[in-house]
């Protein structure tokens, strides 16, 4: 299971790589990310075939190609 902690902290770290106002890569909303990563842990805790890797690169990038999927956002 996924603690509260770990979900904030994986929501910054994906915010510090994607978010449009600040990130390194700024590629979507706030919104867009939290949509994004949502949808991620759902499909962790539902034992969909994603390993949560502890809000590692892995995870990070898995939410990128969810945001790629569902924004059809342009990622170099």
């Amino acid at each position: 299971m996924i603690t509260d902690r770990e979900k904030e902290r994986f929501t910054d770290y994906v915010n510090d790589f994607y978010n449009e106002n600040y990130g390194l890569y700024p590629i979507a909303s706030s919104e867009e990310i939290d949509e994004a990563i949502e949808e991620y842990f759902i499909s962790v805790e539902a034992g969909e075939g994603i390993e949560w890797g502890g809000g590692d690169s892995f995870d990070r990038e898995t939410v990128r190609t969810i945001l790629d999927d569902n924004y059809s956002i342009f990622i170099p």
